[in-house]
């Protein structure tokens, strides 16, 4: 991606592309809806299989078009959901569709596959080069990266929570607001304001409604009742957590600032 790309809002299809890390929960919400009267067996585990499956797939295949595209914008987002999939399957033992998996080295093929169809595709490292000047002349990129894995993060936080899907999903919208303010907006300390307030409004409500759920539940197997305190504690510690790693790259926008003026001095280079 070159720079007068990374310096302009996105069209309107660029972020629709960008918003496909969050479109794809409530389209494949949608399918299960609209198959469930011609299934015998909605829990069927092939059928959770097939539809995590196609999702994979999904992911990989605009990792793959974004690498051909030397790293558009859009593309980040999924980078981020792909590299915590990957993390967290590296050490998960368990049940996943019916069947057991256990996590190892083997997690990484599917971003393996996709560099190597990627370097085929392009048979140079160009598209490597552009992304580590895309990084550096927008140091919002990797923030946007880690914006695409919130969805799983908002999901994981509400794991053991009944009837959650009104919260999520305006969960979902708040996040996706943020990230249709992202890619159109020119400047990186506005795109980076944006996905600021999306992730923080998003969080507010997600421990509002936590704090309310939890507070005196007491779940089968949990010693004793949960207080709102105890709700309280573990949201604020886990957003706080996210909002560092959100924020993190605002230290290569100050390095910027530093060295531009150094570079821009007489007799300078």
């Amino acid at each position: 991606m070159d720079a007068t790309g990374l310096h302009r809002p996105a069209s309107w299809g660029e972020t629709l592309a960008a918003l496909g890390f969050l479109l794809m929960f409530p389209l494949f919400l949608l399918v299960g809806l609209l198959l469930m009267p011609f299934l015998k067996d909605f829990q069927d585990p092939g059928f959770g299989l097939g539809i995590l499956l196609t999702m994979v797939g999904m992911l990989l295949a605009a990792l793959v078009i974004g690498w051909v595209k030397d790293f558009p914008r859009w593309v980040f987002p999924y980078w981020g959901m792909a590299l915590l999939i990957s993390l967290y399957m590296h050490s998960f033992t368990g049940t996943i569709a019916g069947y057991e998996v256990r996590g190892g080295w083997w997690v990484w093929t599917p971003l393996g596959i996709v560099v190597l169809v990627g370097l085929l595709w392009r048979r140079n490292l160009k598209p490597v080069y552009a992304l580590f000047r895309s990084l550096w002349q927008d140091w919002t990129l990797p923030s946007f990266a880690f914006y695409g894995a919130l969805p799983l993060l908002v999901i994981a936080a509400y794991d053991e929570v009944h009837n959650e899907g009104a919260f999520v999903t305006l969960i979902l919208v708040i996040l996706g607001i943020g990230a249709i303010g992202y890619m159109r907006t020119q400047t990186p300390w506005r795109r980076f304001a944006w996905l600021l307030g999306g992730f923080s409004l998003g969080w507010m409500i997600l421990m509002a409604h936590q704090v309310i759920y939890w507070n005196g539940r007491q779940e089968t197997g949990m010693p004793k009742p949960v207080t709102w305190q105890d709700a309280l504690g573990w949201t604020s510690e886990f957003g706080a957590v996210l909002l560092l790693i959100l924020s993190a790259p605002v230290v290569i926008g100050l390095a910027r600032r530093v060295v531009r003026p150094r570079q821009a001095a007489p007799g300078a280079g």
